[in-house]
């Protein structure tokens, strides 16, 4: 019927992840491991980009950023059909942070939108290809320092989620 999605990992990690040092910390730690669980099975992982919010940013490539100029970051998600009451954000601690919620059904979301398409009624269609997701999601995302848990902004505006994070 669909494609299948393209797998990405539910956890996103802002820390030193290629060291040998940081793989090992992380051997059998089923955090870590949490896709292949079977309670995730079916859980979607939107897309997300991750922005250092560079207090002395001229634009240029941050990949060898200095922590001491970063107040925080952005976080820009996309989740079609997504409200921000929708979303549910959730903090491990002071430097992991959970997005949850659900994206909801796309035909008939579309056209309880458009009050029907010519009298088609949502309950009517039987799917016979299907790429758009719908569904319980989850991303976590670990920052490389405590950040500031109490002010957090989150928008959300035609599909696209906005978080912004600022350092402790």
């Amino acid at each position: 019927m669909a494609p299948e999605p393209h797998h990405r990992s539910h956890h996103i990690s802002l820390v030193d992840r290629h060291s040998l040092r940081a793989k090992l910390q992380h051997v059998g730690d089923t955090y870590y491991n949490i896709d292949a669980l079977p309670s995730h099975e079916g859980v979607l992982a939107p897309s997300f980009d991750v922005f250092e919010i560079d207090s002395l940013a001229s634009g240029d490539d941050h990949s060898n950023s200095d922590m001491q100029n970063v107040n925080g970051w952005l976080i820009v998600g996309d989740i079609p059909g997504v409200k921000l009451s929708d979303l549910k954000i959730e903090w491990v601690d002071q430097s992991v942070l959970f997005v949850r919620g659900r994206i909801p059904n796309a035909p008939g979301q579309t056209l309880n939108r458009l009050d029907g398409f010519r009298g088609i009624e949502a309950i009517h269609l039987k799917p016979l290809h299907k790429e758009r997701q719908e569904g319980v999601f989850e991303r976590s995302i670990t920052f490389p320092t405590i950040v500031d848990v109490k002010d957090v902004r989150v928008e959300v505006e035609n599909g696209v989620v906005l978080i912004r994070v600022l350092k402790a």
